[in-house]
């Protein structure tokens, strides 16, 4: 009988080559054929399974985020919500091959989506997503007091992803990627972390104390 195929599965397997072709040697190397030589496919299959390299690209960075909501179910849970927050963003960052490959390809297709409205679209769509998912996080991590909550959870949400997208982009070129994750926590606790409610009026309370 005749092998029967997982159409689903051999689609992961053919942008997951994609992903590991990025990871080595850039966008740029991309090709139907080494797509092929990469997956241990034909050409043809291919091309049967992604009619466009726009279409394999596209399914290629829905991986990305597949693969990293996989690892995020995989932490420890533990600790309040601005540590796993931390933990969260940092699962995120290029510190190995595959997340190395996950964020080139994001920024593969943000550079082409400047030029290509279709792309663009398909990326403010994930982008929105996102966003409204780490408002709504940021929103209850303020209610548990977590978080400060004398700024919108949107903003923050808003400030959080640019972080750490600047961040990202600077660990690419870095010859010690890890090394910049300690700046990333500071820089996300020194935005996030809550101040004490009236520190000035307390202290203003000692000083007159101490006039008298």
């Amino acid at each position: 009988m005749p092998k029967i195929v997982d159409r689903a599965e051999r689609r992961r397997e053919i942008a997951g080559a994609v992903l590991r072709i990025v990871a080595r040697e850039g966008v740029e190397a991309v090709s139907v054929r080494s797509v092929a030589v990469e997956a241990g496919v034909s050409a043809g299959a291919v091309q049967k399974y992604f009619s466009t390299k726009e279409e394999l690209f596209r399914f290629a960075l829905d991986l990305t985020s597949e693969f990293l909501e996989q690892r995020w179910n995989t932490l420890d849970q533990s600790g309040n919500l601005l540590d796993l927050l931390l933990r969260l963003l940092i699962e995120a960052m290029p510190l190995d091959e595959q997340r190395r490959a996950e964020v080139i390809v994001i920024n593969a297709f943000t550079a082409r989506a400047a030029v290509l409205p279709s792309w663009a679209e398909f990326l403010r769509t994930g982008y929105d997503e996102l966003q409204e998912l780490t408002t709504q996080y940021l929103e209850k991590a303020q209610s548990e007091g977590h978080v400060r909550d004398d700024l919108a959870a949107s903003e923050l949400a808003d400030a959080v992803l640019a972080l750490t997208d600047g961040f990202a982009n600077r660990m690419l070129t870095s010859a010690d990627p890890a090394a910049l994750v300690p700046s990333l926590e500071t820089s996300i606790r020194t935005l996030l972390t809550p101040t004490p409610r009236n520190s000035s009026s307390s202290c203003g309370s000692c000083a007159c104390k101490d006039r008298d």
